[in-house]
């Protein structure tokens, strides 16, 4: 990597420590008269908030463990994947850093992370984590090993805003054929007013996904073959469904590009009363609408009555394997893991905790939201797809492929039958190369 990149990682690490208020210490460095020795961690999405929390959360670690000194790091949302690869590619690694289930593959493939099913199994409160959290993380490594300690995950959800709903008369929709009879009586495109807000742009196969495998009532984007069923002709009906959403005009003609911004500004404005993301999106809707004015469901099951929804997208903290301190990381990532600290960071950024400790709590008992989740974890009517983030090209497949080729169906440029058979080859072919290579 050139020498400017590694310049610029150091002068954001710098930069990062000190807005966190966590300065740099150096190893050995005597503080207090106790000996110090310092753990390097580095957060993937630091802000005013999370900066904050983990201010908190380092001084609780430091007053508990005064041999230890935390830098915490925290990096830009949209480039910490980058910067997490350039000190892998340097040897500059952190002890210990925040992973997304999207990135464990790809960190594992460089050999990156250290191992930690020892570390989560002689955990105190190991029998306390989802369960659900923790095969999330193995499926992040064909090898099924358990590479980050989970913290906390979102669930893909839909919101619904109440207030404008009962101000129309309209019924929160229980079912696909419900939810398709909302967007085509309340569409008002004269008025620039629509029932559902769809996500072409951007980030939008999460969407498109959830409604597919919900439509098809399947869980498996692969049959035991490594075969993607995606070219199954429910497959095709389903998307037609989907993009005649578009077409009908029962949705705005920006939803074409929507990403995440503009889905929830439609949204938030009133645009739309209906919009299907996770749960990460709370906070928008708090700032945009006001608290009672909307919430978080279920989204719309198929005719057996089920609902499909992406499997649990977790966050959890790695530790390095060339960690200068893997001790000290080891017993932070401890540390954060524990009820008493999950629910701190919970409960302030809202999310929903992998420590179901944390379930017991006042905050997450009286927390009307967190209890759809909890509703959504344990129903006999909802399936997790998982989606493939082993492989290596999951990533390209979704920017390259699958955005373009769906906005292209939408604008009616492809048909929903070439497009689906065109991603059921690539993706059969990425996950027998796969299955083949690690045989």
């Amino acid at each position: 990597m050139k020498k400017r990149i590694l310049s610029a990682l150091l002068s954001a690490t710098i930069a990062a420590s000190a807005l966190a208020g966590c300065g740099t210490a150096k190893n050995d460095e005597k503080t207090n008269d106790v000996q110090q020795s310092a753990i390097e961690f580095w957060y993937h999405d630091g802000n005013e908030t999370s900066n904050g929390i983990f201010a908190e959360l380092i001084s609780r670690f430091q007053n508990k463990y005064p041999q230890y000194k935390v830098n915490y790091v925290g990096l830009p949302s949209d480039s910490y994947l980058q910067k997490y690869n350039t000190a892998i590619a340097t040897n500059s690694v952190p002890d210990t850093m925040s992973v997304r289930d999207q990135d464990i593959s790809a960190i594992v493939n460089q050999e990156a992370l250290l191992d930690l099913e020892d570390t989560i199994n002689n955990f105190d409160e190991k029998a306390s984590l989802n369960k659900a959290v923790l095969e999330a993380v193995r499926n992040c490594a064909i090898d099924g090993k358990l590479y980050a300690f989970p913290e906390y995950f979102t669930c893909d959800i839909s919101w619904a805003n109440t207030a404008l709903m009962k101000e129309k008369g309209v019924e929160v929709p229980k079912t696909i054929d419900e939810f398709m009879t909302a967007c085509k009586k309340y569409a008002d495109a004269a008025n620039g007013k629509y029932f559902y807000s769809l996500r072409g742009g951007t980030g939008s196969m999460e969407n498109l996904l959830d409604f597919l495998f919900t439509y098809a009532d399947q869980d498996s984007l692969f049959d035991k073959e490594g075969n993607c069923v995606l070219d199954q002709p429910i497959f095709t009906e389903a998307l037609d469904a989907y993009a005649s959403i578009y077409w009908n005009g029962w949705t705005s003609k920006d939803s074409v590009t929507n990403g995440f911004k503009e889905m929830v500004a439609e949204f938030g404005s009133g645009t739309s009363m209906y919009i299907s993301h996770n749960s990460s999106s709370l906070a928008e809707h708090k700032k945009n609408l006001g608290e009672g004015n909307f919430i978080n469901i279920f989204g719309p099951a198929n005719k057996n009555g089920n609902v499909v929804t992406k499997n649990l997208s977790f966050t959890g903290f790695a530790v390095t394997k060339k960690a200068k301190n893997p001790e000290g990381a080891i017993e932070f990532v401890k540390f954060l893991a524990n009820s008493e600290n999950q629910s701190y960071l919970c409960e302030k950024e809202g999310r929903v905790p992998a420590n179901e400790m944390v379930y017991k709590k006042d905050w997450y008992q009286n927390d009307k939201y967190m209890k759809v989740y909890t509703e959504l974890l344990n129903s006999d009517h909802v399936k997790f797809i998982t989606h493939p983030v082993w492989l290596s090209g999951w990533g390209d497949f979704k920017a390259k492929y699958q955005e373009p080729d769906l906005q292209a169906v939408i604008l009616k440029d492809k048909t929903s039958k070439e497009v689906l058979a065109s991603w059921a080859a690539y993706l059969t072919k990425l996950q027998k190369e796969y299955l083949n290579s690690n045989k």
